[in-house]
């Protein structure tokens, strides 16, 4: 059996440019995660907790807050500034990455560039959770067609999209082949409880730093260190089926290998 933990990236409003005044917030959106041995969880939980209390312990300190309930965003970690002031951040990152790779973990990640626009298109908030969640689910299950071999958990959202995208995932999970991997429908659980899911926040704020540069280098570049720095180790770790979509005519989309920096199949 295998545990799954998701969060999303990106945004999931819409989106028209990085400088416009309302409509700036992400050109992709998706969910990205990791997935672990069940045996390798209890184990991997533990690691990152110690590495997170060892990297913020000053911030922790000042909260007052038990560190068993303290989290610190993805986003509000991996900024530029700080990756450029704290060499430690980055050796953190990388640390998870390994430690992923040693437990017989994978990176997965799936999401789409989003139409152009400030009405996305047409496209609906729902339609853009169905769309990525049911791919995310298909995209695990390639890897593994056995049947209940999966456990699927994500970070608890309070939006009535992905309740109804929830509830599609249901109705998937029993009506298709392609979601008989499942155990039972996704799972959604309080981050800040989960050293495993807050892990899942980290890996998916450096997707997101690499998927904007990717898609618009020059709108993008401070995030080009994201790229440098990790891009080669994500492709490595990223399964097969893990994938960025893009709009037919938009650049082609984009998969494990175009992570790696310098490849000559990276979007333009």
């Amino acid at each position: 059996m295998r545990v799954v933990y998701l969060d999303e990236f990106g945004h999931i409003g819409p989106f028209v440019s990085r400088s416009d005044s309302r409509f700036k917030t992400h050109p992709v959106f998706g969910f990205g995660g990791y997935s672990l041995p069940a045996e390798r969880v209890r184990d991997f939980g533990a690691f990152f907790q110690s590495l997170k209390c060892d990297l913020l312990e000053w911030e922790i300190a000042q909260s007052g807050v038990h560190p068993g309930r303290w989290e610190k965003k993805g986003s509000a970690l991996l900024t530029t500034a700080n990756i450029d002031r704290y060499p430690e951040v980055a050796k953190a990152i990388k640390r998870i990455l390994s430690r992923i790779s040693t437990d017989g973990g994978r990176v997965f990640f799936y999401g789409q560039v989003k139409p152009v626009g400030p009405n996305g298109g047409g496209e609906r908030t729902r339609d853009r959770y169905d769309h990525v969640m049911i791919q995310s689910i298909k995209r695990l299950g390639w890897a593994d067609r056995r049947r209940g071999s999966t456990v699927m958990i994500l970070d608890e959202v309070d939006d009535h999209s992905r309740q109804e995208a929830l509830a599609s995932a249901s109705g998937f999970l029993y009506g298709s082949r392609d979601g008989h991997h499942l155990m039972e429908p996704p799972l959604q659980v309080e981050s800040h409880l989960y050293p495993t899911l807050q892990c899942a926040d980290w890996i998916c704020a450096l997707l997101g730093r690499v998927t904007a540069y990717l898609t618009d280098p020059l709108a993008y570049e401070e995030f080009g260190w994201a790229h440098r720095m990790f891009g080669e180790r994500l492709a490595a770790l990223s399964t097969t089926q893990s994938k960025i979509h893009c709009p037919a005519d938009q650049s082609r989309s984009i998969h494990p290998p175009d992570l790696v920096p310098g490849d000559s199949r990276r979007p333009t």
